[in-house]
């Protein structure tokens, strides 16, 4: 009996020893439970806090690179429309002022009249001195680099121009085209250059020249200035149709492109064109 009774207790202490170290081990995993619970918690907070910040700040991004495109489509309109204006007004008054010095010339004028056209053929003469440079640069730069063009590798064939020929004629061979808004600024500004040179010869010989030394360069004079008038309007023709093709691209720009960052940075040239040659 007494062994009996010692076996039964021993088996009781085997048990409850058993029972203690299942509880302590179920204790165990529920803490390891609760600790993983609260690292992926932690980490999921972290990420999602993380990624949203990232998203967050992209979409602001890609935002802004919307609301910058749409500016800068404004901002290149305006650009071209003031060189557009400049570059007009500046045309106008050398135009204007060398037709008006060949007919005083013709006419053989003196006095008021004649000092009047030799005044205002040397005032043109100064402003576009002084407004040419600036001007062709703000063709070259919002004109035609915003399309791509490269104007100085054009402008070669300009100063060997003769200009007694109009340079966008089908039968010249001059190879000119209207490519570059740049390239007609420079032979409209290379053109007015020999004009100046062979009628400025004129006025110093003026008292002396011959009827016909005269004539000879009056016609010259005025054939070119006939070449000039068309070759004015195809740069403004050329200068408008850029214009429109910007502002074309605030309507034709698509939001998702810029957003993801797949639309173009310059501006292309519609296919659509005014009859710029004439």
């Amino acid at each position: 009996m007494a062994i009996r009774k010692k076996q039964s207790l021993t088996a009781e202490v085997q048990e409850r020893k058993a029972d203690e170290r299942l509880a302590k081990r179920v204790a165990e995993k529920a803490t390891e439970s609760l600790r993983e619970k609260i690292a992926v918690a932690l980490i999921g907070f972290v990420l999602t806090g993380v990624i949203g910040t990232i998203l967050t700040t992209w979409i602001q991004q890609r935002g802004w690179a919307w609301q910058n495109r749409v500016t800068r489509i404004e901002k290149d309109t305006e650009n071209a429309i003031q060189t557009y204006r400049t570059s007009s007004e500046l045309i106008n008054s050398r135009w204007h002022a060398t037709y008006r010095i060949a007919r005083s010339l013709e006419k053989k004028q003196q006095g008021d009249e004649w000092t009047a056209a030799r005044d205002g053929f040397t005032t043109a003469d100064r402003e576009w001195a002084l407004k040419y440079t600036n001007i062709a640069r703000e063709i070259d730069f919002y004109i035609d680099t915003p399309f791509g063009v490269e104007s100085q590798k054009l402008l070669a064939p300009v100063w060997s121009f003769e200009c007694g020929d109009y340079a966008f004629d089908a039968k010249s061979t001059a190879g000119f085209d209207t490519t570059s808004a740049r390239v007609v600024m420079e032979l409209i500004n290379h053109c007015h250059g020999r004009t100046k040179d062979d009628i400025d010869r004129l006025i110093e010989t003026r008292e002396t020249a011959t009827d016909a030394e005269r004539k000879a360069v009056v016609d010259l004079s005025m054939r070119r200035l006939d070449h000039l008038y068309k070759t004015n309007e195809i740069l403004r023709c050329v200068i408008f149709d850029r214009v429109l093709d910007i502002r074309r691209a605030a309507s034709g720009e698509s939001y998702w492109g810029t957003f993801f960052g797949v639309s173009e940075v310059g501006y292309r040239r519609s296919s659509e064109k005014r009859p710029c040659l004439r």
